[in-house]
Parts: C-alpha cells; structure tokens; sequence
C-alpha cells in the first residue's frame, strides 16, 4: 500500500507512515493541502506562520524521538 508522500523538515528525509488516501496523501496531509497549508510536493508552505501548526503537519505520521508543540514545550519550559 503506498504511503503518504508528505516530508517532514524534522530531518528533510522522514516522510509520514500513513497510507496514501487521495492525491497521494494521508488524510490529515491532504486536509493541509486543500487548506493550502501545504505544497502538491507535499513540503509545508513557507506563508504558514503558525508554529504550533507546522508542528502538528510536521510531525503527523512520523516517530521522532521528541514531538515538541503547544505551550510549554521549548527547552526547559513547562505549563507549571
């Protein structure tokens, strides 16, 4: 079953691990593309400044060792 064709910039090579649903993408990175959030060549649109979301494409569908978003997550910060 093919997978999703999304590349993650965690490390430019890791792409996610969900199965293809529709022009090639899982169904989360193909809801970002119909939002425009990002690139047919499946890499995350420069205008999207949102960083809390281009976390949450960045890291769908891969297994890095830590997944960083949200509040509180830089280095040594915590919502305490």
């Amino acid at each position: 079953m093919p997978r999703c064709v999304f590349i993650s910039s965690y490390d430019g090579v890791s792409r996610c691990r969900h199965a293809a649903h529709a022009q090639g993408f899982c169904r989360f990175h193909y809801a970002a593309l119909l939002a425009g959030e990002i690139s047919p060549e499946g890499y995350i649109m420069d205008t999207l400044s949102d960083q809390v979301r281009r976390r949450e494409i960045n890291f769908h569908g891969i297994r890095p060792a830590a997944v960083l978003v949200g509040p509180g997550s830089g280095p040594g910060l915590s919502d305490c």
